[in-house]
């Protein structure tokens, strides 16, 4: 699935679509960590979409992780994805 939405737009809108259904997942399989990294890193369209949600399920998830868990840096690497584009800032704290 990740190299199918890999620098495809038309598929990253395709499996965002249901993109619900793979943070329900998040907590047992680490890869959707990688598929939600590659759907939104320097995606300019999605932007200005509200991700909020998408944010509290990662946040959630790793707020429950233990401190010293793979899992928690994942998470928080991947929370980066939402805040820069090409490298740069978009969306502050």
């Amino acid at each position: 699935m990740i190299a199918f939405v890999k620098d495809n737009f038309t598929n990253q809108i395709k499996v965002h679509y249901y993109i619900e259904i793979f943070l329900r997942d998040i907590d047992k399989n680490p890869l959707i960590c990688l598929l939600i990294y590659e759907i939104f890193r320097d995606n300019k369209r999605f932007l200005t979409l509200n991700v909020t949600k998408i944010l509290r399920q990662i946040i959630s998830s790793a707020e429950e992780a233990p401190l010293t868990s793979s899992k928690k840096a994942l998470y928080l690497k991947l929370l980066e994805v939402f805040c820069k584009f090409e490298e740069k800032v978009v969306r502050p704290n």
